[in-house]
């Protein structure tokens, strides 16, 4: 029996729309990337993250508190169960008040002034203390910069870094800078990090829309534009960031001086970081 007329016409401009938009996003993607300098890149990212009401307060990635695989990592019984905790891009503050919940004392940096006032809420009258800076402030106070990360002084026992927020470091050696940053500041603390997604090789988009991209890059790079690092990815509700390799992880870590021990994908690419020299032997 054949379907009706009206319904293979409305399947068929609906995959058309499907197709336009599939195409708009890639030619938007591949425009940002040659014409935005990588340097400027966070600030579209930090604009992405100003609209979102998903990480503040009540938001629907906020009220799902720490998740399990952030528990299991914080049990571990190579984690400090108690002590003062460094949390990198805190967000709205749904790592802060697990934390704050399971006893730590910690100082804690976000970039995104609406995620940093929702943070601050969180907080209420604990001992935390937060301040307005990015990973970039980090590494200026790991080298001895002023900078606003100067209040950071005194013994980490642990690091956690917000979720997914160190696959934004999109700039060459911008992670493994970082990363250097932590153990300089914090040279006995575990390190506990996610990732947005890791890089397996397979091609995000296939058929027109993988022409499509070939294509665009092909005559952006005949224009003079630098060729686009693999693994750079841009999506509107979080702007800019990077697919590390596995294998890439683990070379970044160790020329940072941390031992990967333990490491899962799923459900979100994350891992447990030990300083090398405080690493158990086997």
């Amino acid at each position: 029996m054949n379907a009706p007329l009206w319904s293979r016409l409305l399947y068929r401009a609906s995959r058309a729309l499907t197709a336009l938009d599939v195409g708009q996003q890639i030619v938007r993607d591949e425009l940002l990337f040659a014409f935005l300098e990588p340097r400027a890149r966070s600030g579209l990212t930090f604009d992405a993250y100003t609209r979102s009401r998903g990480y503040v307060d009540g938001g629907e990635h906020f009220v799902q508190g720490l998740f399990a695989w952030e528990l299991a990592l914080l049990n571990d019984d190579r984690v400090p169960h108690s002590g003062r905790v460094l949390l990198g891009a805190a967000g709205g503050g749904r790592e802060l008040h697990g934390l704050i919940q399971r006893g730590y004392e910690v100082f804690a940096f976000e970039p995104v002034a609406p995620l940093l006032k929702s943070a601050r809420a969180v907080a209420g009258g604990s001992n935390a203390v937060l301040v307005q800076a990015s990973y970039q402030d980090l590494v200026s106070r790991a080298l001895g910069k002023p900078g606003a990360l100067d209040s950071l002084n005194g013994h980490i026992d642990l690091c956690l870094l917000g979720w997914g927020s160190i696959s934004h470091l999109t700039e060459p050696n911008a992670a493994l800078e970082t990363f250097r940053a932590l153990r300089a500041i914090a040279p006995e603390a575990p390190v506990i990090v996610s990732f947005i997604l890791l890089r397996t090789g397979t091609p995000d988009v296939k058929g027109g829309a993988r022409k499509l991209r070939r294509g665009l890059r092909r005559i952006l790079e005949a224009a003079g534009k630098p060729r686009v690092q693999t693994g750079l990815r841009f999506v509107t509700s979080c702007g800019f960031f990077y697919e590390f390799s596995r294998s890439e992880l683990t070379e970044i870590c160790a020329l940072a001086g941390y031992e990967v021990a333990r490491f899962s994908e799923l459900p979100h690419p994350h891992a447990l970081l030990l300083p090398i020299a405080a690493a158990p032997n086997g």
